[in-house]
């Protein structure tokens, strides 16, 4: 073999991951991501992150979730699903918003609107 395809790549991706998985170092969470490749050569995103901490989306979801007046604790029905909003994408513009299927951990992207249908918090009258 002297190139790398999309399957070898694949696999190596879960080996890496497993290979960190059980590496015994304590306190921080190993995720291998996207994988950039060309002829013999390919380079793996790694993402590293200290258990407990939050990431980026995470931090950002909390500022404009404050800004635009979005419940982060509502758990809402979406087509027969019961979702949760767990992330904000500063760089989509279009769709930033990142709510979570809680039985598959599926994830989708919402627009500005869409979250505020579903996660917008109910203004109450006095």
């Amino acid at each position: 073999m002297t190139e790398f395809s999309k399957p070898v790549l694949k696999e190596l991706r879960k080996q890496l991951q497993a290979v960190l998985d059980s590496s015994g170092i304590d306190g921080f969470t190993f995720d291998i991501g996207n994988c950039r490749y060309g002829g013999g050569e390919a380079t793996f995103k790694l993402t590293v992150m200290i258990e407990g901490g939050k990431s980026r989306q995470e931090q950002d979801l909390e500022q404009m979730a404050k800004l635009s007046d979005f419940d982060t604790t509502k758990i809402a029905t979406v087509q027969g699903m019961r979702v949760s909003l767990v992330g904000y994408n500063s760089k989509a513009r279009k769709r930033p918003w990142i709510m979570q299927d809680l039985t598959t951990a599926k994830q989708y992207v919402l627009d500005d609107y869409q979250a505020k249908r579903y996660f917008g918090m109910v203004a109450e009258v006095s």
